[in-house]
């Protein structure tokens, strides 16, 4: 009896542990960084699989891209906190990827510099380009091209609009079609949504909910994939802004906002401004904020292309909701895989798959899981 108990609480301990290291339907997903040293990740924002198969990871605390064997080893950094080419000046708004010829890229948002880096793979500077844009602006993604040129998504700073005694300010988005040399060819999509509150007619101003989105990624050739969020269809667009068509998916149709959820949100804003003083002093204008602008809550975050030409959609996370749904679906829109996991940021590879989760401490962590079979199989092992 007492062996038999014995050997009940050991397996109780093994299988603990076995929850521990393998978290994932029993396959160990490595986590990128070490715990200290050169290749320690403190905030790790955006991570991508290189062209010559290292992983490559931008740390946003200390604004280097950090580089990492495919086994998770540390080997070397570029970029860092800087003026001059070849370095961040915004480290809380960088984007990067690569070019098809095999160089990696990053741009920044507002207040940042105002061109495209180009490095080596080795953090050799190559080049910059300037891009020729005459409002003041902010690169929120890019796309390089097989001829050398851009797709480009700028952000802009729009007008407020003025209530009775508060402001909604716009936040423009543009996608344009840039060539190599950062002159616009083309502009293919163009949103204007008021996205913020505040007092003042600049500054001090505060988010509002279930703004409409401006996801997109490129898809076949000279065409690009774009959603608002507010339909289960995807729009195909060309280079020229013309839609070509739709696709229809298995996304569930957007809710309506409802009173309720408004003022959930009103209250969470309110418990997530620990500064008190500036809360009465510029926050309590959300108060201001009774009857939402939108209709509907968007019901994607985020879209992006797979190796083998997939689509990739990423489900909204709910306000109260750990977990959040992922869709593999081809190009007509069928269903390929469906998951539902707590893991986010989920993205695909040639040879992985890349996602982000929160440790006990809310620190981000990035695992990175090998690749063994087709997309749809793969994406089944991060898990129901």
């Amino acid at each position: 009896m007492i062996m038999e108990e014995a050997m009940k609480a050991f397996l109780a301990i093994f299988l603990l542990l076995l929850a521990t290291v393998l978290p994932f339907f029993g396959e160990e997903a490595i986590v990128i960084g070490s715990k200290e040293g050169e290749g320690y990740l403190n905030f790790p924002r955006q991570v991508a699989e290189g062209p010559d198969g290292n992983i490559y990871v931008y740390d946003m605390a200390d604004a280097f891209i950090k580089v990492y064997s495919p086994e998770g080893n540390f080997l070397r950094k570029i970029g860092g906190k800087g003026q001059g080419p070849g370095e961040v000046q915004r480290e809380d708004g960088l984007t990067f990827c690569f070019t098809p010829g095999g160089k990696l890229f990053f741009a920044e948002y507002f207040g940042g510099h105002p061109w495209i880096t180009l490095m080596d793979l080795t953090g050799q500077l190559y080049k910059v380009i300037k891009l020729e844009m005459k409002e003041f602006f902010g690169v929120a993604d890019a796309v390089s091209l097989e001829d050398g040129g851009f797709l480009v998504e700028f952000a802009f700073v729009g007008r407020p609009e003025k209530k009775k005694d508060y402001f909604l300010h716009r936040s423009p988005r543009e996608l344009v079609h840039l060539d190599s040399q950062g002159r616009i060819l083309s502009k293919i999509k163009r949103t204007e949504y008021l996205t913020r509150i505040s007092f003042l007619d600049q500054g001090a101003d505060l988010e509002i909910p279930c703004v409409p989105l401006f996801a997109w990624t490129s898809f076949k050739e000279s065409m690009v994939l774009f959603s608002d969020g507010l339909s289960p269809k995807l729009y195909v667009y060309d280079y020229e802004g013309k839609l070509i068509t739709e696709i229809k998916t298995p996304l569930p149709e957007p809710n309506k906002i409802t009173q309720r959820e408004l003022d959930d949100w009103r209250e969470r804003r309110k418990e997530s401004i620990t500064d008190k003083i500036w809360y009465n002093q510029f926050g309590r204008v959300i108060e201001k904020y009774k009857k939402s602008i939108y209709e509907k809550i968007p019901n994607l975050s985020g879209l992006s292309l797979t190796p083998e030409r997939n689509i990739l959609i990423s489900g909204r996370l709910g306000d109260e909701d750990e977990e959040r749904d992922y869709w593999l679906i081809d190009e007509e829109g069928k269903i390929l895989a469906h998951t539902r996991t707590d893991a986010y940021g989920i993205r695909i590879s040639p040879h992985f798959i890349f996602f982000a989760s929160r440790d006990e401490e809310e620190n981000i962590c990035i695992h990175r899981l090998k690749r063994k079979g087709n997309e749809e199989e793969d994406l089944l092992r991060i898990g129901l």
